[in-house]
């Protein structure tokens, strides 16, 4: 398959080194980037889009929207970099034009193929933990540390006008949470940059989520947080069990039985290739990815609930979608 990719950063970067190894043919487009040896540059993302059979979007959040949607009106299949837009607006829209050209749609969530959130759907579905009441999410990191090598002032996650802050760059946490316990009735939180990064959006969010199901989730991130932390506790009505990143391992927990302790360590690359041949296979034998442009927006509006919640200080309800 001939693959267009626009940006070619980190996250860009990445999949055109995975398509290349893959044995796909890859043209690409970023105006301050060339890329990894072996991708043909494009004159423009417009350029690129219309040689290609499938587009990546992996350029800052803030243009996810409009390229997705530009690829889509000329019905070529699509996988976005997380998040699928910045509004819920604009998700929707993508939504709207992936359903009117019958093109292929899906959002770069690589932790859904991480073999410790993978091992908890697994407890979810089976009823292994009974039923599911209560959930504790979290993930710290300080953002300075992310990309040592680049100026963290000038990425996307520093600046509002990019679409950056911890809430859309941690969109993960909420995706995984409600692939996990379903659609989200309510939200709480709050949101604020309470350390000494210099940057112009929110670098903590706390947040309270009420699930259709009846379930309640915790929600703790934050873009100073010295040591890496990342993991999550579902509290069931007969066990209960928590993935933690550190340990690579979910443990599960009954009274009067002795814990099961799985090993989930894996490498986080093969994450970014599985998601990216998830894709490829949707778009080239039709089916569902992981994670539809759907699921998308669904996580989009929950961070825009954040968001909202901590503006207004009251709590936002919110619809299936």
């Amino acid at each position: 398959m001939r693959v267009a990719v626009l940006g070619l950063g980190s996250a860009g970067a990445r999949h055109a080194r995975n398509l290349l190894d893959l044995g796909h043919d890859v043209v690409g487009f970023d105006p301050a980037a060339s890329g990894p040896v072996g991708i043909e540059p494009a004159k423009s993302s417009a350029d690129a889009i219309a040689q290609a059979e499938a587009v990546i979007v992996a350029t800052p959040n803030s243009l996810h929207g409009h390229q997705a949607m530009a690829a889509l009106d000329q019905g070529k299949h699509v996988l976005v970099e997380k998040p699928l837009a910045t509004t819920a607006a604009d998700a929707a829209r993508v939504v709207d034009a992936a359903t009117r050209t019958k093109a292929l749609c899906a959002v770069a969530m690589n932790l859904r193929f991480h073999p410790g959130i993978v091992e908890l759907k697994r407890l979810a579905d089976d009823g292994a933990l009974g039923t599911i009441r209560l959930a504790r999410v979290s993930f710290g990191f300080d953002l300075q540390l992310w990309r040592p090598e680049s100026d963290y002032r000038q990425g996307y996650s520093a600046r509002a006008e990019l679409g950056g802050g911890i809430v859309l760059d941690a969109i993960h946490e909420l995706d995984y949470l409600l692939w996990l316990l379903g659609p989200a009735a309510t939200v709480s939180a709050e949101v604020a940059h309470v350390s000494d990064l210099e940057i112009d959006v929110e670098d903590l969010a706390l947040v309270m989520i009420g699930f259709e199901s009846g379930a309640y989730g915790c929600v703790d991130l934050n873009f100073f947080e010295p040591a890496y932390r990342r993991g999550c506790t579902l509290v069931g009505s007969s066990a209960v069990a928590w993935w933690d990143w550190g340990t690579a391992s979910v443990t599960t927990s009954r009274h009067g039985e002795e814990d099961r302790v799985v090993d989930v360590g894996c490498d986080v690359a093969e994450t970014y290739r599985a998601e990216l041949v998830d894709f490829l296979n949707a778009a080239s034998r039709g089916g569902a990815p992981r994670t539809t442009a759907r699921e998308g927006l669904a996580a989009v509006r929950a961070a825009e609930a954040v968001k909202s919640s901590a503006s207004t200080g009251r709590r936002v309800l919110l619809g299936s979608t």
